[in-house]
């Protein structure tokens, strides 16, 4: 695993996210290395966690292109040029089922 991509996940982990899984996009996409998807329990840790991405990745001088959402939205999008996180509430996750539509991706098992 890369180092921006461990680093990510690290973010995310610190401020207590679940239920992460990373799919490979090397195969389908040629501008995305990586998509990430994790869960909060509340809107708060939803905003939390995506701030901590962001802060983790300037740390790491990881290129931030935008971050998508408000510190109210139950789906925050950040946008790290080869690696798109998505952070949901976790009862918002269960109604957009990313995952089926990523089913044919491979995950990377040491994530999930």
């Amino acid at each position: 695993m890369n180092h921006e991509l461990t680093t990510i996940i690290k973010a995310i982990e610190e401020k207590k996210g679940s239920d992460i899984i990373v799919y490979d996009f090397h195969q389908c996409n040629p501008f995305i290395d990586y998509t990430i998807i994790a869960s909060a329990t509340n809107l708060l840790q939803v905003y939390a966690l995506a701030e901590n991405v962001v802060d983790r990745a300037h740390e790491a001088q990881i290129a931030v292109r935008r971050m998508e959402g408000e510190k109210d939205s139950a789906w925050i999008l950040v946008d790290l040029n080869t690696i798109i996180v998505h952070i949901f509430l976790a009862e918002e996750r269960s109604v957009y089922r990313l995952e089926q539509l990523y089913a044919d991706l491979p995950i990377l098992d040491s994530c999930a």
